[in-house]
Parts: structure tokens; C-alpha cells; sequence
């Protein structure tokens, strides 16, 4: 996926670490939405600020990284609040890592201020203040500024032209699609787990050379050869980015997706969580996996949908079975219609709490004409009239669906579907469903009967 859209980030004033009256200091982070306000959502102290530091400099890592390139892009995290959570969302350059740190109410005294989402200003001299937190201080803490609109003749105007990717966009839609697939495949103490990550190695020189985790009792350790519940994983040095945080954690868990490969590290923290999402291999982002086409293929009526994102209130848990009560439909219309909202940049997913959350990107995603070419290319296929039913042949429905210069034979099955192309060939569907699967799904649903 190319591309990028013109952006500009217009923050009214720099993020940044300064002096508090009361002796202390006072980190501030600007903010700065769709329609270029800048919304002002906490103002509290941190209990932990060491910890803080930790998690934000290490997302700064993540978010200004290309782990297969050596120039990096620079690009601002997203930042959800609510009463109960700061949430800060971000790609890597390469959109195959995606970082999340979960700051929740009793990480802070404060009070939050507002509901929504907004990018926030991450800047070198912010991120070396970050790393000179200490416990010992006493670190007031602010997302936004309630006072900008009264100052405008004393503050600083920092505007950011970036060159914004659209597979950037597009992987907050499809990294929502993945996690329900992961499962927990141990829990080790954040001692054992920083004994691990100071053996990975720290070059990208072995990226395609797959590593494993293991667990061995309690503990986990590297190993160059697979076995039964190791994780795999691709790219040590994308793991390796966790390992500051180790020495100040409470335990690490390892997430796994066996079928595809994608695997996920979260830290926890006597109080919050930083989670750390890796693709398949170091050279796929996320944006080009999918995973969410087959739903998105069969999507729910506008009018459920409608339903549904009408009950949306910016909550950091959202239950499909409690939003279909609420909105009158079926728990699967619910967790469908959420499915087709991710897709849009207004809901994500997190593994952790089996759960939905509300989120809406602040970019304009409706300029972006080709977020998915395999869907928008399958519907095409349909409407010229060429994806033929052939009938059953035992528990698959056939059909036959034209390509470049060849008929392609596909088979639906609730075992799984299978296509005769090359895309198919070559990926079995583990980055997502080929254009004439799409293209017979739909037309399998849209059948009478």
C-alpha cells in the first residue's frame, strides 16, 4: 500500500518538561485534532513518574522507527481519553509494530477533563526530558492546556507538515481485526523476562531468520529451533524495544497467533500497561494483512451500524453483547457493526480485556479512496455479473470467478476457503482473503435462502 496524504499537525505550543511552581515539574503534552483545536483533557499528578517516562519514551521509539530502513519517519501518537484511561496508540515507520500504553485513572491524581482523541505533539527535547523523570520528584501532568486560548499572545504555535502514509491510516483498521485471534501464551516476572531480551540480538542483520520463545517452568528463554508452544516471531531487534521497560515492571505476557504468526508483548505494571504488537515478518506492515476483509465483505446494514456507533461514548471497554442490548439488535449484528467501525478508524480491539474501545482517528479517512483495493476490486467482480455459483461438492460451495487471462476456481468452506490464484498460492490466506474469495462471499450471502 503507497501513498500518503498532506498533514499538519498545528499544536499550540510544544509538549515538553518544565518547572512547577511548587518545586517540582510540570510535563505537558500538546494536542491537536482534526479540525486543528486543541482539546484540553487531564490535568493531575503522577504517581509513578519514572514509569511514565518509561512507557512514553519507549512509544517515541516506536512511533520514529523503520525497522528495515535506515531514515525513519516522525509521526505523532494518537492519545484516547476518558474518565478511566489515557490511551496513546502508534505505529512504527514500517507499520509491522504497533505500541500502546494504557495509563488508567489510578496512575494519576487528577481529573479528566474531557472525552476524545487527539494526536499529541512527541519532540526530541520532550523525549530527552523524559528520560530524567524521577520517582523522587513530584511530576504534574497535562494533556492539552485550558489556558491557550487566553494566552494566544504568549505562546508558541508548532506546526508539523508531514507526509502522512496511508498504510499508517489503514493499520489502525487492521490491527483491530488481528488481536481477537491471539492467545495468552505465558506469563513470565518482568526479572526473567529482561534476562530475555538481553539475549536478543540487537541487529536487524538476521530479519528473516525466525527466533522462538519459549517457556521453560516459570521462565522464558530464546531458542533458534521451534517446539511445541514456543512463539515464533521475526526481527528480534523489533522485541528488543521493550527491554527499558523491564526493570521497573511487574510481569511480561506473550501473546501468539499461531496460523499467522503475528505475536504480542505486553508489559505490565503495578499500575498500567504497555503493549507491543509485532507482524508476521519484519517486512509486512500491518496495513497490507487483510485480516478484516472477510467481515467487511458482509458488513451489517448502515442502519446497525448506525445503531451501534450511536452508543458510542468514548468508553475504553465496549461489550458487543451490552451494545446490542442498548441498541436493540443481536450481540453478533453488535460485534460486526463494530468490526465494520474499526475499519473506519472509529473503534479498536484490545486482547487484554476481550474488548472493544471507542476511538475516532483524527484524519479525514474519507480522502483516502484506496484503503482496500482487494475488497473494492471483489465488489467490482460482483456487479459485472462473472462470479458463477457452480453448487456444492461436500461440505464446499464452489464458484468460479475470472482473473488476468484465467478462471479461478474457489471453494467456501466453514473450514476454511481456498482460491486457485496466485495470491492464494502463495499466502493461504494468512494475510487475509484474496479478491475472488471476497467476491464469492459476497454473492454466497446475497443469495436467497
Amino acid at each position: 500500500m503507497s501513498g500518503a496524504l498532506d498533514f499538519t499537525y498545528k499544536y499550540a505550543f510544544p509538549s515538553g518538561l518544565a518547572a512547577a511552581n511548587d518545586g517540582g515539574a510540570a510535563l505537558s503534552l500538546a494536542t491537536c485534532d482534526l479540525n486543528h483545536e486543541t482539546p484540553y483533557f487531564f490535568d493531575g499528578k503522577v504517581r509513578s513518574p519514572r514509569i511514565l517516562g518509561d512507557m512514553l519514551v519507549t512509544l517515541s521509539d516506536v512511533v520514529r522507527t523503520h525497522f528495515f530502513l535506515p531514515v525513519p519517519p516522525l509521526l505523532d501518537p494518537v492519545l484516547t481519553s476518558n474518565e478511566n484511561l489515557l490511551r496513546l496508540e502508534g505505529f512504527s515507520g514500517c507499520c509491522g509494530v504497533y505500541a500502546r500504553a494504557d495509563l488508567p485513572a489510578e496512575f494519576f491524581d487528577g481529573n479528566c477533563h474531557g472525552r476524545g482523541t487527539t494526536n499529541v505533539d512527541f519532540n526530541t527535547p520532550m523525549r530527552t526530558a523524559l528520560m530524567r523523570l524521577r520517582d523522587s520528584e513530584d511530576v504534574r501532568f497535562a494533556v492539552g492546556k485550558d489556558e491557550v486560548a487566553l494566552t494566544k499572545g504568549n505562546h508558541k504555535t508548532v506546526e508539523k507538515k508531514v507526509k502522512l502514509p496511508v498504510r499508517w491510516i489503514k493499520s489502525f483498521s487492521e490491527v483491530q481485526a488481528y488481536q481477537p485471534a491471539l492467545e495468552l501464551k505465558m506469563e513470565v516476572s518482568a526479572a526473567d523476562a529482561l534476562r530475555f531480551c538481553r539475549t536478543l540480538p540487537k541487529s536487524s542483520s538476521t530479519t528473516k531468520t525466525p527466533k522462538y520463545a519459549i517457556s521453560v517452568g516459570r521462565s522464558i528463554r530464546l531458542s533458534a529451533r521451534p517446539q511445541k508452544g514456543a512463539v515464533k516471531f521475526m526481527g528480534t531487534h523489533r522485541v528488543k524495544v521493550i527491554e527499558s521497560l523491564l526493570p521497573r515492571a511487574k510481569s511480561l505476557r506473550v501473546w501468539a497467533d499461531d496460523a499467522t504468526g503475528t505475536s504480542a508483548w505486553e508489559v505490565l505494571f503495578p499500575t498500567g500497561s504497555f503493549f507491543l504488537m509485532i507482524s508476521p515478518e519484519v517486512f509486512r506492515g500491518f496495513s497490507g494483512e487483510g485480516q478484516a476483509l472477510s467481515a467487511l465483505a458482509n458488513p451489517p446494514s448502515d442502519e446497525i451500524v448506525a445503531k451501534v456507533r450511536a452508543q458510542l461514548k468514548w468508553e475504553s471497554e465496549i461489550a458487543p453483547e451490552t451494545i446490542a442490548k442498548k441498541a436493540g439488535i443481536k450481540p453478533a449484528d453488535a460485534k460486526a457493526a463494530l468490526t465494520v467501525l474499526g475499519s473506519r478508524g472509529l473503534a479498536g480491539y484490545d486482547v487484554t480485556g476481550d474488548r472493544f474501545f471507542h476511538r475516532e482517528l483524527p484524519f479525514d479517512l474519507s480522502k483516502v479512496e484506496q484503503l482496500q483495493p482487494r475488497l473494492k476490486n471483489a465488489r467490482k467482480l460482483v456487479e459485472k455479473g462473472s462470479v458463477l455459483n457452480l453448487g456444492q461438492e461436500k461440505d464446499a460451495t464452489l464458484f468460479q470467478v475470472p482473473g488476468t487471462d484465467v478462471t479461478h476456481r474457489v471453494k467456501i468452506s466453514d473450514k476454511g476457503d481456498s482460491c486457485t490464484c496466485p495470491w492464494f498460492s502463495k499466502y493461504l490466506g494468512e494475510r487475509g482473503p484474496c479478491k475472488h474469495v471476497l467476491a464469492a462471499r459476497i454473492v454466497l450471502e446475497d443469495e436467497p435462502g
